[in-house]
């Protein structure tokens, strides 16, 4: 987690300073460390699947992972938006077996498993931009491509909507849920935002692009047909450029791969892609830098 940055903005202090004055500081403490294991839990399955990640904002309505959106394909969206409620529920069933070991510890963490048992059960709704909603779009995208999240943020106003009714017809009923209505309004607003994505594809020259008037230190690797593109991206790390060279068992370069076709290969072709079906690893060798 070396690349990763964790930056607390102003308005989280204020949540702390509000839960302070309405003695709730230990929930909204045990809320913070939730939120932020979530998050990490989406850092660390995105960098397994070769996607940077920035920055973690600690907020006023909790934490989000952050990166400048380049490709995320359905089945890694899927795998991605999912570590972060496994992981709370994971916690809750951490907490569940320390409660049966030890019956005293309930005292203090019944806060943290409802923390997390609100964050898992909250982001597994089918809205966006709820890991819920990345879910869904996820699953809708083998069939109906690109109009997967249009679809998802359609179902997500229709949800909003129908929560702000509900506050509504609270307030002259004298329930008045206040929270749902500030839930509703962030989830509508979540639908229309075209803020930054959270997951940032491995892209090795957009990046670097700044660091070439300096001059840059050009790696060659070398795999065999046996491997595959995730293992050629997962070397692809720092202020490098590569090229690629595919042997045989005998150690003869039989395919090579110019930075900008190895950037193109990564980037445009599923990563779990053998080198072997790659439609150039056969080909007579040829000079193509």
């Amino acid at each position: 987690m070396d690349d990763l940055k964790f930056r607390i903005k102003p308005s989280f202090w204020i949540f702390i300073v509000v839960a302070v004055v309405f003695r709730q500081g230990y929930f909204a403490t045990m809320y913070s460390f939730a939120v932020l294991l979530h998050e990490t839990a989406h850092f660390v399955v995105a960098s397994k699947l070769f996607y940077r990640c920035k920055e973690i904002q600690l907020g006023l309505f909790g934490a989000v992972l952050y990166g400048e959106f380049q490709d995320v394909n359905g089945a890694d969206r899927i795998k991605i938006a999912l570590a972060g409620p496994l992981m709370n529920l994971a916690l809750c069933l951490a907490c569940l077996a320390l409660w049966w070991l030890a019956p005293e510890s309930y005292f203090y963490t019944e806060s943290f498993f409802t923390a997390n048992l609100t964050m898992a059960c909250v982001n597994l709704l089918p809205c966006y931009p709820l890991d819920g909603g990345r879910i869904l779009t996820g699953l809708a995208e083998k069939k109906m491509g690109d109009k997967a999240l249009k679809l998802t943020k359609r179902f997500t106003v229709i949800v909003s909507v129908g929560l702000f009714a509900v506050f509504v017809v609270s307030l002259f009923t004298g329930s008045n849920l206040f929270s749902l209505g500030l839930f509703a309004i962030g989830l509508f607003s979540g639908a229309f935002a075209k803020g930054r994505e959270t997951y940032e594809r491995t892209v090795f020259s957009t990046n670097k692009r700044r660091f070439l008037k300096k001059g840059m230190e050009k790696k060659t690797l070398v795999f065999d047909l046996r491997n595959t593109l995730a293992d050629v991206a997962k070397r692809m790390q720092g202020n490098y450029v590569y090229c690629l060279e595919v042997v045989d068992g005998d150690m003869e370069v039989i395919a090579r791969y110019s930075i900008a076709e190895l950037e193109d290969l990564v980037i445009n072709t599923p990563l779990d892609t053998p080198l072997s079906e790659l439609k150039d690893a056969k080909r007579p060798v040829t000079n193509r830098e």
